[in-house]
């Protein structure tokens, strides 16, 4: 259906004004300017109750008079007569249509009530729909401008290029658009998507993966509506050797609401989507001018991740320390350059008692010696991506410098990175350098953002984490317990040795015995979800006495608390050593089953340290989702200690997972898992059931 709506031969439009004041060229008329303006030469058709013709084109009464069925019916008319619109759609046959008008969801109860009568009525019918509260949908070659946005007319026409723009909000993409065009960077498409309730992001993204026009996909999104479709498009771009470049807007709680109110995104999903477009290695940016920046590279890497190991040849000092710091903070790591690579730099410069990466070749290199500098650390084994910072332009080399990256990029082929910072008078270079797929950071901190972008938040030392919310005991319908750690038991999670028992404290100090000093003894109510707020666990008991007091206490306290009187203990071996992790599974609907993985114990509540990964994952997807951590070196290995056993993470993951299937479960936490070298144990959980139906 997407190819329909992106290459129709016919077109109708329903709500063009007849007035020809600059002032009146929006909604409907804007499309009709811009389809002619842009040259495109299918049938148009323009829908008036009275009107026989605007601008030269054919005005029919209604949709019924036209003749033929359009492949698309563009609607602009008042929220209150769209209904009607798709009525008469129905009538003819029509099976695509592109709602621009807004004041559905996005308006609130009413609204949003509104629109599921048009989605109905469209489902009923068989009428598939972009919008509503969509600006339209543009293929530049061929001059389809279905669009009502300004940035269409206003200013030079935008040019063809390989870089596809769906976004959510219309008018980030339009400024997204704007912004691409002022750099020189070509468009091959612009999807509005709107409030997204049929027509949705993944059928375009999946469209495009097989369109020969399409190089790059920019994304601008504030909600994800169906996790498993979602990825299976961007697995298809992948294997057509395409990237996704994605902003995710609303990936904090503030900016989840303001999500919220635009186009009706569902609170608390910000940070799993964005566990999921990570764990699919979707370039996800922090700037949404990034888009078209890194929208504008083209790499023989777009399916795996963007190399760390880099180059850099400079011929200005100063250029070089700015770009080498921005590099190694996002990550980049500058490896020795080998002894072959050091005689080939000796050739021409002997003074060169050692090739050190990065490289300072000095301006004494231009305008000869430049080029085979770059060469020979292109060539370096070592060395997968190069970073070439220029000063504002010495001596009039510019022209120079863009044809000596060119030719190394190509005899290389490897990426090149280019900081050129300086003015507007580089412009015509860095379109040079954009347009071969270059990517370009004209400004220092420019160059960090872009390049953190590219590789991912993972590390090995430093790094930023995604805040996730965890699964609470706040939540009413939590239950924990004994009976929690039964169940994950029986599932084949591994937890720690533990009995259940009644009130006597006899058995208990039996029981005590038997599991062996020092235990743990805590109240196993599943209903009791603060029990060491509540004083209702003691642990490190080393003998019967200390077993029998513990018990006497917390019998009281517990009466103190309201707990009522016939109550379960718990009693555990207690397991020390390795890392306290809280492990999550949680059910997001139709976004997908997701495990989070952080810094347990108390810690969770005040680092609030989590990834998300979308479940079933492969071990690699959840080692770097830990990296991402703020507290990741104590998971590989902190001051001698053994790294966390991974393979154990994932398998316990995956059995949580299985059993929030079966059990029917919204949530399960475990908090804290011990966790070492040669596996873990699991000391308390919660769960958290489907109450949704």
């Amino acid at each position: 259906m997407a190819r329909t709506f992106l290459e129709p031969r016919s077109v109708a439009i329903v709500g063009v004004s007849t007035s020809s004041a600059q002032a009146y060229k929006a909604g409907g008329r804007a499309v009709l300017e811009h389809l002619r303006v842009y040259g495109y030469q299918g049938d148009v058709t323009v829908v008036h109750p009275s009107a026989t013709e605007v601008d030269d084109r054919r005005a029919v009464p209604s949709l019924r008079d036209i003749g033929h069925v359009p492949d698309v019916v563009v609607v602009a008319v008042p929220a209150r007569h769209v209904l009607g619109v798709l009525q008469e759609c129905a009538d003819i046959g029509v099976t695509q249509t592109l709602v621009l008008t807004a004041g559905f969801a996005d308006m609130g109860p009413d609204g949003l009530a509104l629109e599921q009568s048009l989605l109905d009525f469209a489902s009923e019918h068989g009428i598939a729909m972009v919008g509503p509260n969509s600006t339209g949908l543009v293929t530049v070659r061929s001059g389809l401008a279905m669009s009502m946005t300004s940035v269409l007319t206003e200013g030079e026409p935008i040019a063809p290029g390989g870089l596809a723009v769906i976004a959510q909000s219309g008018a980030i993409g339009s400024t997204v658009v704007e912004r691409a065009r002022l750099a020189g960077v070509g468009i091959s498409h612009i999807v509005s998507t709107g409030n997204q309730r049929d027509m949705d992001i993944p059928d375009f993204v999946a469209f495009f993966a097989e369109h020969p026009d399409v190089d790059t996909v920019a994304l601008y999104v504030e909600s994800i509506r169906d996790g498993v479709l979602f990825s299976q498009a961007v697995e298809r771009l992948h294997a057509a050797g395409k990237r996704l470049v994605a902003y995710l807007g609303g990936r904090t709680d503030a900016g989840e609401q303001a999500a919220a109110s635009h186009t009706g995104k569902i609170a608390g999903r910000g940070a799993l989507e964005l566990g999921l477009l990570r764990a699919l290695g979707v370039t996800v940016v922090d700037d949404p001018d990034d888009l078209w920046v890194l929208g504008a590279v083209r790499t023989t890497t777009t399916s795996t991740p963007f190399p760390r190991r880099w180059g850099m040849v400079a011929y200005s000092g100063g250029m070089a320390v700015l770009a080498t710091e921005q590099l190694a903070s996002a990550g980049v790591v500058f490896p020795a350059l080998s002894q072959q690579t050091l005689g080939k730099v000796k050739e021409r410069s002997p003074q060169f008692v050692a090739a050190h990466n990065p490289l300072d070749v000095g301006p004494g290199s231009m305008p000869h010696d430049f080029r085979s500098y770059l060469s020979a650390v292109a060539a370096d084994p070592a060395v997968e991506a190069l970073c070439v910072p220029l000063p504002m332009g010495a001596r009039g080399w510019n022209q120079q410098s863009v044809d000596d990256v060119l030719t190394v990029m190509d005899e290389s082929g490897k990426p090149f990175v280019v900081l050129w910072y300086g003015g507007y008078a580089l412009r015509p270079y860095i379109e040079q350098l954009r347009a071969r797929g270059v990517l370009v950071a004209e400004k220092p901190s420019d160059l960090g953002r872009l390049v953190r972008a590219l590789l991912g938040p993972e590390r090995t030392t430093t790094g930023e984490a995604a805040v996730v919310d965890h699964c609470g005991a706040g939540s009413p319908s939590a239950k924990g317990g004994a009976a929690a750690l039964q169940r994950l038991a029986a599932h084949g999670v591994d937890v720690v040795a533990m009995r259940v028992l009644g009130d006597d404290p006899a058995a208990v100090a039996k029981a005590a015995a038997e599991l062996g000093y020092p235990v743990v003894l805590k109240i196993g109510d599943e209903d009791v979800a603060h029990r060491t707020e509540l004083g209702l666990v003691t642990v490190g008991l080393r003998s019967e006495d200390a077993v029998v007091s513990a018990l006497g206490v917390m019998r009281e306290r517990a009466g103190r608390a309201g707990v009522p009187g016939t109550r379960q203990w718990l009693l555990q071996a207690m397991a020390t050593g390795g890392v306290e992790l809280v492990l999550t599974v949680r059910n997001a609907g139709r976004l997908g089953v997701f495990g989070s993985i952080g810094l347990g114990g108390a810690a969770v509540e005040v680092l609030r340290d989590v990834e998300s990964v979308p479940l079933p994952c492969d071990e690699e997807t959840l080692r770097r989702a830990l990296s991402r951590l703020r507290t990741a070196d104590l998971f590989f290995g902190f001051r001698g200690s053994d790294p966390v056993d991974l393979g154990w993470v994932h398998h316990t993951l995956h059995r949580m997972a299985d059993l929030l299937h079966t059990a029917r479960l919204r949530e399960i936490e475990v908090n804290p898992a011990l966790v070492d070298g040669g596996g873990g144990v699991v000391v308390d959980a919660l769960f958290v059931p489907d109450i949704s139906g």
